[in-house]
């Protein structure tokens, strides 16, 4: 069937064209959406849709999907053919057809997956096609279709043009995935008890079907699973195996490219190649990544892992999964929170789509601290475009610690224990719809300080004869010797904007005075003199800089003198309030940084501060 009408809205942006904030999202309706859902990926392995007249499971995907749709998701992956047992149909190692009531049982679970409001990724294929414990009846027509390009045709030709011609325009298909992990049955990279084929044979595979399917549906994005970093991205010495250049040289048709990434984390792959600990601008790809497997409670995930993807700049996070270990009430948690946190950024809307509610902070509206064991009287702001604000509730995390259902709506919370806090309000109008706030920072108790931030010279950026050397007299053991010419660049992270003290740690070793430029943000060089009388010693010098909130660069440049630089010192204070209180305090830059775009990281926060000490904020 050919879906048109007012049921049928359409892929009409081009993946290509995205750009800026936009590129870590994915086109779908004329909205650029981060995937928030989770994998199935079946509940029949490999038989979910096909001849078997027990299938589809509706009573069972209804369930799913009414749970997908109360926690605020909007994409779920699906896996179809898998190993190839039930669908397509074949004789002997050609493909005959999708299979008895493939198209209609797939169509009946898109319906229902659009009644709720969920898209599907629909992954044809898994490296489970070669798996040797299936025998050699599944595993050597597979061989053929992947080795073999006359019987890849016949696939082509006879089951995947007719599945995505029949259903081209279905509202509920974000995607076609070709493969679920490749990799694991290649000759490059391949697991214990699975046959083998050549990267270059995948590739290929991938190239024809991704053609095909644009042509049968064009603006239909493609892509496929990618089971980890090392064979889906350029740096750290690995090869990404899906560019369109290398799939188009492998199996020679020039529209068979992917139109965004999927990329899967589990824990054994490490530090290294965890998303949660890189940002996805480190993979250096050119189009938007979707880490559409990982178990959101894995080593490196952090206890916020949609969150965290979301603030990495990552596409999508689709966790592994509803049918295996993970509780699924864990994932739904994890989905709600994302959702509630950026709705804009995730709910599906279609024209005529009522309007979520907006939600504002009123206090505390910003970063402070309190006495332990006070009660605090939280109040938020609420407003309904198209409709009324039935509730707003206000949150400490993800627990609920109160609401109010008439304005001003506050709520008082007594005997604030002492610890920090991540507080928000969330609004809820007649329509159901919610909005959330941006979350606020508290810090209850703790004694009050300012502690400045150090940046030692060897981390910096350096360039020219500048070169590293070993001291124990210098902080962290070493420093940075500055001959003939070059730069040291360091980049902070500063709260607000303002003028702050800056101590420069250096040693006149060769003499006084000495010279040099300083340069913030790529402005206007400034002379720096160096002349104490004293040499061979470490001395400090404290100047003020000018300093934009967010991301800043400091940088000395060579201009007479040869010196040694040990580190930088800024100190940042900002104010902190409590009624009629008012608490100098430091701000824990790596937790602000966070929190300005609406959440905070735990994962940073444990990395950037010892909160059983002195806490810096």
């Amino acid at each position: 069937m050919k879906y048109a009408g007012s049921w049928f809205v359409g892929v009409v942006l081009s993946l290509q064209s995205i750009s800026g904030a936009e590129f870590s999202r994915i086109p779908f309706h004329n909205q650029n959406l981060f995937l928030n859902g989770l994998n199935l990926a079946w509940h029949h392995f490999a038989d979910d849709i096909g001849p078997n007249p027990a299938t589809p499971d509706l009573v069972h995907f209804e369930s799913v999907f009414s749970q997908l749709e109360s926690s605020g998701a909007n994409c779920m992956r699906l896996w179809l053919h898998t190993n190839g047992a039930n669908t397509p149909a074949w004789n002997g190692f050609a493909v005959t057809g999708p299979g008895t009531n493939t198209i209609a049982d797939l169509e009946a679970i898109l319906d229902l997956a659009w009644e709720h409001r969920i898209s599907l990724m629909l992954c044809l294929w898994s490296f489970d096609m070669l798996r040797e414990s299936y025998g050699t009846a599944i595993t050597d027509r597979s061989m053929a279709i992947l080795t073999d390009p006359t019987y890849r045709q016949t696939y082509i030709d006879n089951a995947l043009i007719p599945m995505v011609s029949a259903l081209a325009g279905h509202p509920a298909i974000l995607a076609w995935e070709i493969f679920n992990e490749p990799e694991g049955m290649s000759n490059e990279f391949g697991w214990s008890g699975i046959r083998r084929v050549p990267m270059s044979a995948i590739q290929a595979f991938v190239n024809r079907c991704a053609g095909a399917i644009h042509r049968a549906a064009p603006g239909v994005p493609v892509t496929s699973g990618c089971w980890d970093m090392q064979a889906g991205t350029d740096v750290d010495g690995h090869t990404n195996y899906y560019t369109d250049a290398r799939l188009i040289a492998a199996g020679g048709d020039a529209d068979g490219t992917l139109d965004f990434y999927c990329i899967h984390y589990y824990d054994w792959a490490g530090a290294a190649h965890s998303p949660f600990l890189h940002p996805a601008s480190y993979w250096g790809l050119d189009k938007p990544l979707v880490i559409a497997e990982f178990y959101p409670n894995c080593t490196y995930c952090t206890n916020q892992s949609y969150e965290t993807l979301y603030q990495n700049g990552y596409a999508g996070a689709l966790a592994w999964s509803w049918t295996d270990t993970v509780p699924q009430s864990q994932m739904l948690e994890h989905i709600l929170a994302v959702s509630s946190a950026h709705p804009e950024d995730i709910l599906i809307r279609l024209e005529g789509d009522p309007l979520p509610p907006v939600c504002r902070m009123v206090w505390p509206a910003g970063p402070i601290r309190i006495p332990a064991n006070v009660n605090l009287t939280l109040e938020a702001e609420a407003e309904d475009s198209d409709g009324s604000i039935a509730k707003v509730e206000f949150y400490e995390g993800a627990t609920k610690l109160g609401e109010d259902t008439q304005s001003p709506y506050q709520f008082t919370w007594s005997s604030v224990p002492e610890g920090t806090y991540i507080l928000t309000a969330r609004a809820t109008d007649s329509e159901n719809l919610k909005g959330t706030s941006e979350a606020v920072l508290l810090r209850a108790g703790g004694s009050v300080g300012v502690q400045p931030q150090r940046y030692e010279a060897e981390a910096a950026v350096y360039t020219g004869t500048i070169v590293v050397r070993n001291s124990s007299s210098a902080g962290g053991g070493q420093y940075l010797r500055m001959t003939d010419d070059g730069t040291i660049t360091w980049t902070v992270q500063v709260p607000a904007p303002g003028t702050y003290p800056m101590t420069i740690r250096y040693n006149l070793y060769y003499g006084t005075p000495k010279t040099q430029y300083l340069r913030i943000n790529g402005g206007p060089q400034m002379l720096l003199v160096f002349d104490d009388a004293q040499t061979q010693t470490w001395l400090t010098k404290t100047v003020e800089v000018g300093l934009s909130a967010g991301s800043n660069t400091i940088a000395i440049e060579k201009f007479w003198g040869w010196m040694y630089f040990d580190y930088i010192e800024l100190t940042l204070p900002t104010l902190c309030a409590y009624g009629d209180l008012n608490l100098d305090c430091q701000v824990n830059l790596e937790d602000l940084a966070v929190l300005a775009s609406g959440w905070l990281n735990p994962y940073e926060m444990s990395e950037a501060a010892d909160l059983s000490s002195d806490w810096l904020f």
